[in-house]
């Protein structure tokens, strides 16, 4: 049984979800809420607290941590397998300083003793709620900024939602993907609309740093430490102690060493320069990337597996491009528009066969390696992509054939939509030009686009009736 106080509740209000067995003290501190002007769920057990939670979305959870049935440690893990961005306030009258540390943790916002003052109470939820709208606009930022950079497809789109699951915690992620795929950006996102983007962010390439050097490299090291240490020198992880980020990018090539090193690090969160004695406190975030499957290397025995696991408490992903083509002409054409905006020219059109040669290109070096491609296309002087500005760029695993384009038991169904869409949009250019009595401008304004823009696709018209004739 629960109560839900629809008195206090309208959309303008923030609910608190009451997690308590003891009905007086769940009388309690609905009252403190709801006269602070909250919207208060009650629950007196931990199972219906989590229907609640499913079925609400609260903006904050206060949890008694000691209650029959499901405890409060069980019901933190399985609120945050709900929404791993919901803030949870721990409340307990059996509050111990390990139990604080370990329910922080797991998770939770904030640890409460009873009795408690209302207005510690109240400053908890508020600064909850707080940082939980913050997590909701950064949310926003992150979706949007990804899909501006990576692609629009429903494979991306799950990427985003993966990355928004981890995006408010302090969890260790490994991103895994293949080279050029884009870890760098899922990263740096993680960084940027994280809950550490104020503080620095330090990147380490791992397969650059030689093994003699990988201490200093990490953790810094004294004057006089060893040859050639003529000054003090401060390591990537002191750089980000004061709660930063470090991105170990590459943690594959890491040699073994290294390997041991960073485990002690990551373990201990402390470090010490090379040749000094001061201990350096850890407070960050760590991400690494790899175009390895580490769990694989594990088991193999060439990573170390304690180092994996400490690493990879959550796993992204990310799709090779080849598995995701439907992002191909979104990418390539803004890749394209950057590169001659660069350049200081206006816009081009690609051919749509240009794009049919893209699509069946197996892309080893992913997204990296069409926008270089692209890069080096906005070089021709035509403002239209035509197959042939992509030739001797294309490796030899390109399976397309140009004659198989035109022919429809070949053709895929997405293939087949295209083709009827560039037809109607041919023949929709036509129309408005005869209508407009040959006047290119007035055939814009009748199709509703601009002249520019209007000019450059019958260009391209042209320039496919020339290649038809000349076959």
């Amino acid at each position: 049984m629960f109560s839900f106080n629809q008195a206090h509740i309208d959309t303008r209000q923030q609910t608190v979800l009451l997690i308590d067995d003891d009905k007086d003290m769940r009388w309690a501190i609905s009252n403190i809420l709801s006269a602070a002007g909250f919207a208060v769920a009650e629950a007196e057990t931990g199972g219906i607290g989590l229907k609640i939670a499913g079925a609400t979305a609260p903006d904050t959870v206060l949890l008694d941590m000691r209650m029959p049935g499901i405890n409060g440690e069980e019901v933190l893990r399985k609120l945050h397998n709900l929404d791993p961005a919901l803030p949870v306030i721990i409340i307990t009258a059996h509050g111990t300083i390990s139990g604080a540390v370990s329910a922080v943790r797991d998770g939770a916002f904030e640890y409460i003793t009873k009795p408690f003052r209302n207005e510690h109470l109240l400053d908890a939820v508020k600064r909850a709620i707080a940082r939980r709208e913050i997590i909701r606009s950064t949310t926003s930022g992150l979706e949007s900024a990804l899909l501006s950079a990576m692609g629009q497809s429903s494979i991306i789109r799950k990427l985003i939602a993966q990355i928004n699951a981890v995006l408010s915690t302090d969890y260790s992620v490994v991103i895994q993907g293949e080279t050029g795929a884009g870890k760098e950006v899922v990263a740096r996102s993680l960084h940027r609309f994280g809950r550490r983007a104020a503080r620095p962010l330090a990147v380490v390439d791992c397969g650059a740093i030689t093994e003699s050097l990988i201490d200093s490299e990490f953790f810094g090291h004294e004057r006089g430490a060893f040859t050639g240490a003529v000054e003090r020198r401060k390591g990537s992880f002191e750089g980000v102690a004061d709660g930063g980020t470090i991105f170990l990018d590459e943690i594959g090539n890491l040699p073994t060493s290294g390997q041991k090193a960073l485990l002690r690090t990551l373990e201990e969160r402390k470090i010490r320069r090379v040749g000094g004695s001061e201990v350096i406190d850890l407070d960050m975030r760590v991400i690494a990337a790899t175009n390895d499957d580490l769990r694989e290397r594990a088991r193999a025995g060439s990573f170390r597996q304690d180092l994996f696991f400490r690493l990879s408490e959550y796993l992204i992903v990310i799709p090779p491009l080849r598995s995701r083509i439907e992002d191909l002409e979104f990418l390539a054409r803004r890749f394209l528009a950057q590169a001659r905006d660069a350049l200081g020219r206006g816009p081009a059109d690609i051919d749509p066969t240009a794009l049919d040669l893209l699509r069946d290109y197996h892309w080893p070096g992913n997204v990296r390696e069409l926008r270089n491609i692209m890069r080096r296309v906005a070089l021709a002087p035509s403002d239209i992509v035509t197959p042939k500005e992509f030739s001797g760029l294309l490796g030899d695993d390109c399976a397309c054939r140009s004659d198989r384009h035109t022919e429809e038991a070949d053709a895929t169904l997405r293939h087949r939509v295209q083709r009827h869409v560039r037809e109607f949009e041919r023949d929709a250019i036509i129309h408005a030009l005869e209508q407009a009595g040959g006047n290119k401008a007035k055939a814009a304004r009748l199709l509703g686009i601009d002249y520019k823009t209007y000019r450059i696709k019958l260009k391209l018209l042209e320039t496919q009736r020339e290649g038809t004739q000349d076959a």
